[in-house]
């Protein structure tokens, strides 16, 4: 199962195969489109209880691991990634790449780590420290754990926020991608989110020049994936070609996220609607049978906030 496999496919059927765990909700950056939400409020999750709730979960394909900063429980993460890799889950870590090292690396690998995801939006160390408040020497940092993350075997994903910091610059952070080694970078359409006060989206017509711009000038070794923009993709002119994926949302369908605190959500970042909670009674097992009101809500409205910003009318 190749990375995102779960969401390159339309769902038809509703069914838990993809769990995002919030191993933690603290980080040590303090980024506007994550932070906003202030889910920064100290709940964590043990690697045992994390494999305790895993172990209810037989048809379960794939799990996230994110926080926050997944690192800061590094040793709970490595953990859960044994499980999962004795039980041939496919894993994913989302994390900054601040806190790894060349050893944690090389134990995350050894673990059976399918996937590391980690978040590069800027090209210079002055950029980064600019927008995250962080000592400029942690970009350097950051670069060289991606660096020796895409020499291993763990599948190496560079994900790339399309918004206004970044719309005019999309060619140039793709060219530093390739540089560190990585053959697989994810483009993420920015979402308005009313619920933090988070809209610093791309423009339309920056987000579709950008977007073509990467296509035409993606190099063949390469591996493009552009989300939240499959419901709109016809209407901007793309279209999927070799190497070139637009992955459908599976948000609420075939994935749901799990707070530190017990909480079952859809789509925690941009439309975080809380359907149950796994210490006062939900079973994620049954989730979808019978659903909550919440998620049947959902499913039948199926919401996307990144087509409304770029098409208000319908259009």
């Amino acid at each position: 199962m190749t990375y995102k496999s779960l969401e390159l496919t339309k769902p038809q059927t509703w069914d838990l195969e993809g769990l995002e765990i919030g191993v933690t909700s603290n980080c040590n950056f303090r980024c506007d489109y994550c932070c906003a939400y202030n889910r920064n409020d100290g709940q964590s999750l043990e690697g045992k209880e994390i494999i305790r709730i895993l172990e209810e979960l037989p048809s379960l394909k794939r799990v996230r691991l994110s926080g926050g900063e997944v690192t800061l429980k590094f040793d709970d993460c490595l953990e859960v990634v044994a499980y999962c890799a004795s039980r041939g889950i496919q894993t994913q870590l989302n994390s900054n790449a601040s806190l790894l090292s060349g050893t944690r690396i090389d134990k995350l690998a050894l673990a059976g780590l399918t996937t590391i995801h980690i978040s590069f939006n800027f090209t210079s160390a002055d950029k980064f420290s600019r927008y995250y408040n962080i000592h400029p020497d942690v970009y350097k940092k950051i670069r060289e754990n991606i660096a020796l993350f895409a020499k291993t075997e763990v599948d190496t994903v560079l994900e790339t926020l399309l918004f206004s910091e970044t719309e005019h610059h999309m060619r140039e952070i793709s060219e530093h991608v390739y540089s560190l080694g990585v053959r697989t970078h994810e483009i993420q359409n920015s979402i308005i989110m009313d619920h933090s006060g988070w809209k610093a989206i791309a423009a339309r017509e920056a987000l579709k020049q950008a977007v073509n711009d990467l296509i035409a000038n993606k190099k063949e070794d390469t591996v493009l994936y552009f989300t939240c923009m499959d419901r709109f993709m016809e209407e901007l002119g793309f279209r999927e070609q070799p190497g070139v994926y637009f992955s459908h949302c599976i948000e609420g369908k075939k994935q749901l996220h799990l707070h530190g605190n017990g909480d079952i959500l859809i789509s925690e970042l941009c439309h975080p609607v809380i359907i149950g909670n796994i210490y006062n009674g939900t079973s994620l097992k049954d989730i979808y049978s019978p659903m909550p009101a919440q998620l049947e809500q959902f499913l039948d409205r199926q919401p996307c906030p990144a087509r409304d910003a770029l098409f208000p009318q319908g259009v």
